[in-house]
């Protein structure tokens, strides 16, 4: 690699400088030098191709960066990244215009503001499957821009590979309506298409050619067959379709319907034909259309056997029905309405009038119509309009007046239906019938006249009629009355009268005897008395009794009701504070009573004769008004005993009799509690509207009964506004859910504090405390809410925290200070004292060892020896005491700043069995000291941990600042270690850099397994 050639390199000139004095570089041969300084030449030219690839491939990886950043914004799907919360991190340019909301106002958004609460549910089950897979998720979701209609997305998620302790999630949307309504509509056709083709009631075949080598047809084979066809030719298209047209119906050659279906596919022309054929001992006629279609053709095949059938049968059943209307009684008729007369008819219509040959001048039609009634005209004249909206199959049915020879009206009663209609179904034919009920129209009215008479009297007034036989049996009952005894028209027909009623069988022996009877008969009904006054009489023609029974019921409990009433009255007026006054057009009492009339020291009719106006002049205005026809309501008070009593009264006028009735109630408890309640109401409203907390109450439907000023000011909505509506309805939709959740809790019987407002967009901080409204039985009938502002005191509390965080800041970097102090002084006294002094030691053993080694004898003395081993001991000693005093107080960090002092720390801890490679970005210029040297004193523990303690031969240092936020990445290849270890709590371990990070307020996360390497990053806040 190359890290381990430099930091041979940089070994070999260490080894140089440390071996060449300024005595031997003078001894050096030109070549020696030449050698080392064309070495110097060649290490520089190294350097300067790797300083340009490096420059290449960060113009490579930039390019490939905006390719990425343009293709990521200029997609046509919409790209969005989300937080573990759900909440938006990122988004193109796409997602913007789907969503119709600028990048920026996507930033932190909830994407479930954007789905429609039909897909809610969907969209959480893919947020959770992202959650839990690796793998893409995949669904379809209706999404609501901020502007615009909803639309349907195809939304793909997956969770992305990060390697901080938060995860996030690629969310691609396509807008896919307009695919949707395609595809539905495209299915759709099929559909009606396939009802359509499957339902034909025609048979449907579609046939390709069966060519030999010349290209001549030889055969058909069947590509598609309706069910219609498949159930006259009784079998299946899935049999048919290995087979062909000449296998299965070898008749078809023979009677030359083969050589058509040739012409067909051969000439493109469309054939016409009716086939005729036995089948099962059975004659079929079938009305066929062929149709070319590509090398094949389409044979449309129609089953008019029953048509072909009916039509000889027509021609057998016409003489007969020429028959019968020739001999039928009616007249039998069929009108041409485009000629305007009937081209058929049964019998002469006008010799049956009277009419003889010589009377008809012209057409018999053109006589005819000057006899019909003028007001009768009009139902001829108008067959073609009235016909026109009449359906197949329904008859017209009218009375036509017509005059006879003789001067005398005839009634004929026609009844016509459509008989002949044209290509566009306008009727040109009618056929009808036409009868003369004249005598019979004369006998129905005075029957009718006289039914009416008889059924209005039974219908409208609560009589019975009775038809009694001689030996006692109804044989007839009928009329209203019979409602009242339980019974309908008819009803009692065939049982006996006497069982009916035992009372009256003396009066009924006496009316079957011939006479006539009167009596009131009284009976009883469901508990019920019921009163019949009757009227019966002999009727000599079927020797039984005729009767009539009123129903005088109502009468008679219209009596009793009087008398119950007029007991109620004078109870009411003698056990509860009422007063009854009647007072003439004077003003004079002519009775007044009543427990009421106690209130004021009065006593019954104490008051009669005497003038109302002079005893209570406070009334006399109202009742001026009663007495002038007025129906008055109104209250008036009274001194008694130094209290008032007050009265609220009702007068009208009885303008039969000209008197006024007045009746007053005595309310003094109620006044006095209703000014009470309004007292307190009062009370209530001011200590409402002067609270300075936001006060709301609901009823048991959610809806709002009070609001005051400072929640006007809070949710920006005026009382009037408000009121009578249901709270849910102040909160946008995608709140709605939330809100009757809470509401229904409460409305349980919970207690709920709330420290947000749904959908309130506002710098203010609030608590909202929902209470229970609770009724004298412990039910709860509301909820009150009480909103209270506490945005100073999180103020306070956020200032209070800040305050803490920065006492434990500063301690954290006295701390840090004092420790680089200490680092520093040690490490100067090492290099300025210890180090010199060793240094020099070290040189005065050398000059004894060459002194040695040159005037005595060229292999060393055992005590020469001695000293190269001492002097080896003190270079050990000083190069210790250096690397020592560097890792105290790194001199390159001080000097360079970061990016050099990590730089330089990987090239010395490089080795042939241990690469270190360093990634810095940023930290171009110096930052603050403190940081700096926190940054490099973890990587620097990292890196001592991955050599001790992870055996790791290759690792990876990442160190990014992202201007809000630094990142430091460290990953190894070594052992690692199990997931549940914990750091050491001891030394500069982990658990010194975790104290080191908490300190900076940061976070750490260690990702390792066992034979898997370390990773370790940590993310620092600035």
């Amino acid at each position: 690699m190359q890290a381990h050639d430099n930091s041979k390199l940089r070994s070999r000139a260490e080894k140089l400088q440390r071996l060449v004095t300024v005595e031997e570089a003078a001894k050096m041969t030109p070549e020696e030098v030449r050698t080392m300084i064309q070495e110097l030449q060649i290490y520089q030219i190294e350097l300067e191709m790797q300083n340009h690839q490096l420059a290449q491939t960060t113009a490579e990886l930039e390019q490939a960066r905006n390719k990425y950043v343009e293709l990521y914004d200029t997609a046509p799907f919409g790209y969005l990244t989300l937080g573990q919360e759900g909440l938006i991190t990122e988004a193109n340019r796409s997602a913007a215009e789907l969503l119709n909301l600028p990048r920026l106002h996507l930033q932190d958004k909830r994407f479930s503001m954007f789905v429609h609460p039909d897909s809610i549910s969907e969209y959480y089950g893919l947020f959770r499957n992202a959650q839990n897979s690796t793998t893409q998720q995949r669904t379809e979701l209706k999404l609501v821009p901020a502007k615009g209609e909803v639309f349907c997305a195809q939304v793909e998620a997956v969770r992305l590979q990060q390697e901080t302790d938060t995860p996030l999630y690629r969310f691609v949307f396509l807008d896919i309506t307009e695919q949707k309504k395609a595809s539905k509509a495209l299915e759709k056709n099929e559909q009606l298409l396939s009802g359509i083709f499957n339902s034909s009631l025609n048979g449907i075949q579609v046939f390709k050619a069966v060519r030999d080598s010349n290209g001549v047809i030889d055969d058909f084979k069947w590509v598609l067959m309706n069910h219609t066809a498949e159930a006259f030719m009784q079998t299946t298209f899935a049999r048919l379709q290995p087979s062909t047209l000449t296998q299965e119906a070898p008749d078809e050659v023979a009677s030359g319907r083969f050589a058509r279906y040739v012409q067909v596919v051969e000439t493109g022309i469309t054939q016409t034909f009716t086939a005729h054929f036995k089948k099962k001992d059975r004659e079929h006629w079938l009305n066929c259309v062929a149709l070319k279609m590509d090398d094949g053709f389409v044979l449309t095949t129609e089953d008019v056997t029953q048509q072909h059938q009916a039509h000889e049968q027509l021609k057998d059943s016409q003489h007969l029905i020429k028959t019968m209307a020739e001999a039928m009684p009616d007249f039998l008729y069929v009108e041409d309405l485009q000629l305007g007369r009937n081209v058929y008819n049964n019998r002469d219509f006008l010799a049956f009038l009277g009419y003889t040959a010589e009377d008809i001048k012209g057409h018999p039609r053109e006589l005819l119509d000057t006899l019909l009634h003028p007001e009768d005209a009009p139902l001829i004249s108008t067959h073609r309009q009235r016909f026109a909206q009449v359906s197949e199959g329904d008859f017209l049915e009218y009375q036509v007046r017509v005059k006879a020879k003789d001067g005398t009206w005839h009634t004929f009663n026609f009844r016509e239906t459509v008989f002949k209609r044209n290509a566009r179904q306008e009727p040109i034919q009618l056929v009808g019938t036409a009868q003369d009920i004249t005598q019979r129209l004369r006998a129905e009215q005075e029957l009718r006249q006289m039914h009416e008479t008889v059924s209005s009297i039974l219908r409208n007034l609560p009589i019975i009629l009775w038809r009694i036989s001689a030996d006692g049996i109804i044989e007839q009952a009928v009329g209203s009355g019979l409602g009242v005894l339980g019974y309908q028209d008819h009803a009692l027909e065939g049982t006996s009268f006497a069982a009916l009623n035992p009372s009256v069988q003396p009066h009924l022996d006496a009316v079957l005897a011939g006479g006539k009877e009167t009596f009131l008969g009284e009976s009883e009904i469901n508990g019920q008395k019921i009163y019949k006054q009757n009227f019966f009489f002999y009727d000599e023609a079927t020797k039984g009794a005729i009767g009539f029974c009123l129903d005088v019921t109502e009468q008679k409990n219209a009596e009793a009701e009087a008398r119950h009433r007029t007991f109620l009255l004078d109870q009411l007026l003698q056990n509860l504070p009422l007063v009854l006054a009647v007072i003439d057009l004077e003003g004079k009492y002519l009775e007044i009573k009543g427990k009421g009339l106690r209130s004021v020291g009065i006593q019954d009719n104490e008051l009669v004769g005497k003038s109302m106006f002079e005893i209570f002049p406070i009334l006399k205005n109202n009742i001026q008004d009663v007495l002038k026809g007025e129906v008055k309501s109104f209250t008036a008070s009274f001194p008694h005993n130094g209290q008032n009593v007050h009265f609220q009264n009702f007068g009208f006028l009885d303008p039969h009799r000209e008197i006024g009735i007045a009746f007053g109630i005595d309310i003094t408890e109620q006044k006095v509690m209703q000014d009470k309640l309004m007292t307190e109401k009062e009370f209530s409203e001011k200590l409402l509207e002067n609270s300075i907390d936001g006060i709301f109450a609901l009823d048991q439907d959610q809806t709002i009964t009070a609001w005051n000023k400072t929640l006007e000011t809070i949710m920006g909505k005026p009382r009037k506004a408000v009121l009578g509506q249901p709270l849910v309805s102040l909160f946008p939709e995608e709140h709605h859910e939330k809100v009757n959740l809470h509401l229904n809790r409460v409305l349980e019987g919970h207690r709920i504090t709330l420290y947000e407002i749904p959908g309130l967009e506002t710098d203010r901080a609030y608590e909202v405390n929902l209470v229970p409204f609770l009724n004298a039985d412990k039910e709860v009938i509301g909820a009150l809410g009480v909103i209270h502002d506490i945005t100073l005191q999180k103020q306070r509390q956020q200032e209070e925290t800040q305050y803490q965080l920065n006492q434990q800041k500063a301690v954290a970097n006295a701390v840090l200070s004092a420790q680089e102090e200490e680092r520093k002084r040690i490490a100067e006294a090492l290099h300025n004292s210890l180090a010199q002094l060793l240094y020099a030691a070290k040189l005065n053993l050398e000059d004894l060892i060459q002194t040695d080694d040159v005037e005595t004898d060229p292999t060393p003395t055992p005590n020469a020896t001695s000293l190269k081993r001492i002097s080896g001991f003190l270079e050990d000693a000083i190069k210790e005491t250096r690397t020592l005093a560097h890792e105290l107080i790194p001199k390159a960090l001080q000097d360079f700043g970061l990016k050099i002092a990590l730089r330089d720390l990987a090239h010395r801890l490089s080795t042939d069995n241990f690469s270190v490679q360093c990634v810095v970005t940023g930290f171009e210029q110096k930052q603050a000291g403190i940081l700096e040297t926190a940054l490099y004193r973890i990587v620097q523990e990292l890196l001592n941990n991955a050599i001790k303690h992870a055996s790791a031969t290759e690792v990876l240092v990442q160190v990014v600042d992202k201007g809000h936020q630094i990142m430091v990445r460290v990953e190894d290849n070594g052992v690692g270690m199990p997931s549940k270890a914990k750091p050491n709590s001891s030394g500069m371990g982990l658990a010194t850099i975790q104290n080191r990070v908490k300190l900076l307020q940061g976070r750490m996360r260690i990702t390792s397994n066992p034979e898997e390497g370390t990773v370790v990053t940590i993310h620092l806040n600035r």
